[in-house]
């Protein structure tokens, strides 16, 4: 599929100079960055994951006519040589079952992922991409790899990494709360 009109938009924007290291005081010039009672650092990493949500509807909008449920999808099963299941899917996306239930069999309907029974639980067939659904993850991915290099590409790599240790301490606690990980 032809990529629609506008889909360099975003990498355009990406890869333009944003902040230039500008003073966190400029944060406050982000609209609804700052709400009265909702002044936590959690609740801003809830307003970026929601505009990036937004930016990769776009994109998939832009690219291929996925939802961004049947992207998660997709991307957790290409790397699954053995398949998935929905359980299993969703554990590594952090989405419910029938996000994933629903997303797998419009997937299987476009004839980009298919199912077989599974030998260990016959209630539980396992998920695999097929060889178009390959195609299109092959296709998305270097745009998907290229938004997230260049959302932080402001970023030293000693920033990144205390980023991702911050996301990382914050990810565990959120999977403690939700009964996902044991204490």
């Amino acid at each position: 599929m032809a990529p629609r009109q506008g889909s360099g938009e975003i990498a355009s924007k990406l890869n333009s100079p944003a902040n230039d290291g500008a003073p966190a005081e400029a944060s406050n010039e982000i609209s609804g960055w700052t709400y009265p009672g909702l002044d936590y650092s959690t609740f801003r990493l809830v307003l970026v994951a929601k505009a990036i949500d937004r930016l990769t509807l776009k994109m998939l909008s832009d690219n291929c006519d996925l939802t961004i449920a049947e992207w998660r999808v997709l991307s957790r099963l290409a790397p699954a040589e053995n398949g998935a299941t929905v359980r299993e899917i969703s554990q590594m996306a952090w989405v419910d079952r029938a996000e994933v239930s629903r997303a797998a069999a419009s997937l299987e309907a476009g004839g980009l992922t298919s199912r077989r029974p599974n030998p260990s639980d016959g209630r539980s067939p396992i998920l695999f991409i097929t060889d178009e659904g390959m195609k299109l993850y092959r296709k998305l991915l270097p745009i998907r790899a290229e938004f997230h290099r260049a959302l932080a590409a402001d970023l030293t790599d000693a920033e990144r990494s205390l980023l991702d240790d911050l996301l990382s301490r914050i990810a565990r606690k959120v999977a403690r709360l939700a009964g996902d990980q044991p204490d």
